[in-house]
């Protein structure tokens, strides 16, 4: 689990005893508040359709670049470093080459990542119950968007809202609510990297033009899910107003005792 924020944190004073009654009084009315989000990791799996945005079914400005052999084949490793079991995956029609300084050829292929939206989609997750995900508005413009992504060299899962219950497995503790929630599946480079769509499944190889537009996934893993839960911090007064209202209150102190020392003095007690 992790914690972040979004405000800035007020400092603490640090305040004696004898003091503490002066600084709840002089400061009843006067708090602020910080929200705080607690970040809880976890896995799940999504499925739906992901297709490419209509108000923008672009290729998006990032690049992956992929090592390929010198016909543009790319090979996944299947076995271990140690006992390597290399299966051709994908083979484009857009090799490059450039030489390298030691004068050996580098052979690879140039894909754009894909941003898609779903209108369908499902994500279930250990720590997720009796809810789903809350349609919203996709870049302010498409209404009924389950999930929002793009496809680079891993599956970048950015932005859904679950409304249900989050678990914190760290603390057992139970969140109700709508909460923002985000993660990545494989590489596409990884031993289980088919499991999650890449750039091979939307043929974005440059320059080429996309060919697939629409894809069906189907309890596709998630290499990471985070679930971002707001809490509210009621923070103490600032440093700067605690010793304010302190020094008022020596000060009238310090008036007090002069007025008194001066009574004294013009009735002759000494």
């Amino acid at each position: 689990m992790q914690v972040s924020s979004s405000g800035i944190k007020l400092g603490c004073a640090i305040v004696s005893s004898s003091c503490l009654a002066a600084v709840i009084i002089g400061f009843s009315g006067a708090s602020a508040s910080a929200t705080q989000f607690i970040t809880i990791e976890s896995t799940g799996t999504l499925s739906g359709t992901i297709e490419l945005p209509r108000n923008n079914p672009n290729f998006n400005n990032s690049i992956t670049r992929i090592d390929t052999d010198e016909t543009g084949t790319y090979y996944r490793n299947l076995g271990t470093n140690n006992n390597p079991n290399y299966v051709p995956v994908y083979q484009s029609d857009y090799l490059q080459v450039r030489t390298r300084s030691d004068g050996s050829l580098h052979y690879f292929v140039d894909f754009k990542g894909i941003p898609f939206v779903s209108f369908d989609g499902v994500l279930t997750s250990p720590i997720l119950s009796g809810g789903q995900l809350t349609p919203y508005k996709y870049q302010g413009q498409l209404p009924g968007t389950k999930f929002q992504g793009v496809v680079q060299d891993e599956f970048n899962f950015i932005k859904a809202l679950y409304t249900g219950t989050v678990i914190d497995p760290d603390s057992g503790k139970q969140y109700q609510g709508t909460f923002e929630v985000s993660g990545y599946g494989e590489r596409y480079s990884d031993r289980n990297g088919s499991l999650t769509p890449t750039v091979f499944d939307f043929q974005s190889d440059i320059p080429g033009l996309p060919t697939v537009t629409s894809l069906a996934i189907t309890n596709v893993p998630l290499a990471s899910l985070r679930i971002k839960v707001p809490i509210i911090e009621t923070s103490i007064p600032e440093p700067t107003s605690v010793f304010g209202t302190l020094i008022v209150a020596g000060f009238g102190i310090l008036l007090k005792r002069r007025k008194d020392i001066s009574s004294k003095r013009m009735f002759g007690k000494s």
